[in-house]
């Protein structure tokens, strides 16, 4: 089936749109829904089992284990995105804000490996990498990052602690990205279903090249998906054997590149302590700012991430197991290499 010219669907929305409604992708706790989360980490706290076992069973949800239900479904069909703000979390231990954060992962999805070490809970935080080493993930850094994808099908992040100035959240519709392309320049419209190189940035599976071939866009089963790291694929030239570029992609790909940067097209918001954001990578392009931050140790941006596979998700095409492993649905995504040892790590 052709891809369509333009994407009717509630996940092509624009920014300044969405900046104007905040209560259409904003959710509040309530004194009650924290208190249910509370109770739910005091109940896997007492199993005694390793956080890394944590399931929907073990973190017992009511009311607000609806709320995550129909949660899960407007990732997949809504708008892709929800921040829900409140989380109490300095008056929680590491132990304590980890539980509820994988507990509430948990409810919509299955943790996913996130690096070769196989975290199934990342620090997002800067440890001094060198920006300029191909090998560096960005988000280890204060640079800016650019739109980009993870390799799975949700991402999840839990605010800590907040930069002294930047480090902003910025969203933007794949789909809309598309239809802006489709509209503006249709000549390069085939050149974004073309595979392309991209950087594993070191991480590699056995058997595997030091790159992967995906295209930046994907139309499967009535499905348009996005993966896309302009940053990684700009690295992955560096291999003799990867593809070049073509003008063509170069083109294609800068045009991509001005229509998420476009504040009309994307949306902004800074994520305060006891910010949980959740993005649907299908759907949505995701980046953050530069930061600058603060000089004391203990008061350094530091946010918690969730790489989440979810059930009844649409399929994705062959040529994703290059990164994800295998496509089966609710199992899926993750870097996983021959050294890698599921863990997850508290307080690193």
């Amino acid at each position: 089936m052709a891809v369509p010219n333009m994407i009717d669907s509630p996940a092509a929305w624009y920014g300044r749109d969405m900046a104007n409604d905040p209560a259409a992708w904003i959710y509040s706790l309530t004194p009650a829904d924290i208190e249910e989360l509370e109770a739910a980490a005091r109940s896997f706290k007492d199993s005694g089992l390793p956080l890394g076992l944590i399931s929907r069973a073990l973190f017992p949800l009511t009311e607000f284990g609806d709320f995550l239900r129909q949660l899960q479904t407007d990732l997949r069909k809504g708008s892709g995105f929800k921040l829900i703000r409140g989380l109490p979390v300095s008056r929680y231990s590491a132990e304590v804000y980890a539980t509820i954060f994988c507990g509430i992962g948990s409810h919509l999805g299955s943790a996913r490996s996130q690096n070769a070490a196989g975290h199934l809970l990342g620090h997002v935080r800067d440890i001094g990498a060198d920006v300029n080493n191909p090998n560096t993930r960005i988000y280890q850094t204060t640079a800016r990052q650019s739109f980009h994808t993870d390799s799975c099908d949700v991402v999840g992040l839990l605010c800590l602690k907040e930069a002294k100035e930047g480090g902003d959240s910025m969203l933007a519709s794949s789909v809309t990205a598309y239809n802006e392309i489709a509209k503006r320049r249709p000549d390069l419209v085939p050149a974004l279903f073309e595979p392309v190189a991209t950087d594993r940035r070191g991480e590699v599976p056995e058997g595997q090249d030091p790159f992967f071939m995906i295209p930046v866009f994907t139309w499967h089963e009535g499905y348009l998906t996005c993966l896309y790291q302009r940053n990684y694929i700009n690295s992955a030239q560096r291999f003799d054997q990867a593809p070049k570029l073509t003008p063509q992609q170069k083109q294609a790909l800068d045009l991509l590149d001005e229509i998420v940067n476009d504040p009309a097209i994307h949306l902004e918001m800074r994520l305060r302590p006891g910010d949980m954001q959740f993005v649907y990578n299908h759907s949505l392009l995701h980046d953050r700012t530069g930061f600058v931050d603060w000089p004391d140790p203990e008061e350094r941006r530091h946010l918690l991430r969730l790489w989440l596979a979810l059930p009844d998700d649409r399929p994705l095409p062959p040529s994703f197991k290059q990164r994800y492993g295998n496509i089966t649905i609710g199992d899926r995504g993750g870097v996983i290499t021959s050294e890698t040892v599921l863990h997850v790590p508290i307080d690193v």
